[in-house]
């Protein structure tokens, strides 16, 4: 199986470091750790650039834990790992070090430069809003990309669905974007959908066009209505000419 590349080692920790040390490490991720502090203790929840110190994947609640059982999530993925419930159900955040690439789908996206994460503070370890379901017990420490592709390839199985081919899927889709020339900034550089015009966060920017393996020169993004939509209607063409 095809992992992808790993461009810093996951570091697995032998022994947990003070809460402070390692808040200092996640703060460290933004340009200015005084305000993720103040976030922490304002409101429980930072927002962080993911990238420059870890990457983000999601995981839909359904395939993680079809994937896990009725085992602990933590010790399946030995890192950390953040629950968030959104209006379609519970994901998780496996956080892993710096992808150079990511053989991933749009279901389960790896999320990196430009891109925030609400990181919850360590103490916060139960609802409601985000959580952490594994906070991280040292400085970086981190999931292992390995690990975590094996997992979502697992959940599949386990729920019977068939893996979708990401770049297939995104060129196909990729035939049905406007002409850069008529669109706004905004839709043009991902801070809404490339098509409906809906303001995009880390969370609803389902389809990310940035992950074609000869990816636009603008960086198109698309919610998961439109995407639906469109695959709906993408399959139906299919079907019609057989």
């Amino acid at each position: 199986m095809h992992y992808g590349r790993v461009t810093q080692p996951a570091t697995f920790p032998s022994r947990s470091e003070p809460p402070d040390a390692i808040r200092d490490w996640l703060a460290g991720a933004h340009a200015s750790p005084e305000q993720a502090r103040r976030e922490w203790s304002r409101c429980g929840v930072a927002l962080l650039p993911l990238g420059p110190r870890f990457d983000a994947v999601r995981i839909p609640g359904d395939l993680l834990h079809a994937a896990v059982g009725g085992g602990d999530i933590g010790n399946v993925l030995n890192g950390p790992v953040i629950h968030d419930v959104r209006t379609l159900g519970p994901t998780y955040w496996a956080l892993v070090p710096h992808q150079g690439d990511w053989p991933g789908d749009p279901e389960t996206p790896l999320l990196s430069h430009g891109t925030y994460l609400g990181v919850p503070d360590l103490i916060v370890t139960g609802p409601p809003g985000s959580f952490w379901v594994t906070p991280p017990s040292r400085r970086h420490h981190l999931c292992r990309a390995e690990d975590v592709l094996a997992l979502i390839d697992y959940g599949r199985k386990e729920l019977g669905r068939e893996r979708t081919t990401n770049a297939e899927r995104l060129s196909a889709l990729a035939q049905e974007l406007p002409p850069p020339d008529t669109l706004s900034d905004d839709r043009l550089r991902g801070r809404s959908c490339v098509w409906c015009g809906t303001p995009l966060t880390v969370e609803t920017a389902f389809l990310d066009f940035g992950q074609l393996l000869s990816p636009q020169r603008w960086f198109p993004r698309a919610c998961r209505p439109c995407t639906g939509e469109r695959t709906e209607r993408a399959r139906v063409g299919r079907d019609g000419r057989k």
